[in-house]
């Protein structure tokens, strides 16, 4: 209940911190959930003249480095992306240098439930790469009717994946 109640007030706090014209239509629906490593997400399904579109705001994970045994809590939080929603499902995959991120699902009108994934480059003691992941994670959420306070999620590194208007993508990282 407390971890509902949590989403439910980030999901708000997006209407206020978020001001574009999908956030603010009356047309999305928030959901908001976690993966099979109890870690949060949120995105909402926006109605739009083309059709309904996944609107990622964010998702975390606990990516494990098999060779130097690091643990990262890795928050990726999302502007400007729109991603077609057909018959009920979304996928989106961002391949960077670094980081290779897939999200997809299936929504319904009350709940979603999908897959998410990523993989960071990294290097170990000796100098040589090591792929930094999670693997292939479940996830589910539910539809929410937004709060009124403010709360965010927590993690060690946050990336904020930004889409242009000339379709450029960008990303920023803060520790």
């Amino acid at each position: 209940m407390r971890r509902n109640l949590v989403l439910a007030i980030v999901a708000a706090s997006m209407l206020v911190l978020a001001p574009s014209s999908a956030a603010l239509s009356s047309t999305s629906t928030y959901y908001a959930g976690t993966n099979s490593q109890g870690q949060q997400l949120l995105f909402t399904v926006d109605q739009t003249s083309s059709g309904p579109m996944f609107d990622p705001i964010f998702i975390n994970q606990i990516a494990h480095c098999p060779i130097t045994g690091e643990t990262i809590g890795m928050e990726y939080s999302f502007q400007g992306f729109l991603i077609p929603v057909k018959s009920g499902k979304f996928s989106l995959t961002l391949n960077d240098l670094t980081d290779l991120l897939h999200w997809n699902g299936t929504v319904t009108s009350t709940g979603a439930t999908g897959k998410e994934s990523i993989d960071l480059a990294g290097f170990d003691r000796s100098g040589g790469l090591q792929d930094c992941g999670a693997g292939s994670l479940a996830w589910k959420a539910q539809a929410l009717v937004p709060a009124s306070s403010l709360a965010a999620p927590k993690a060690s590194y946050v990336v904020t994946v930004t889409k242009e208007s000339n379709g450029s993508v960008k990303y920023s990282v803060s520790h």
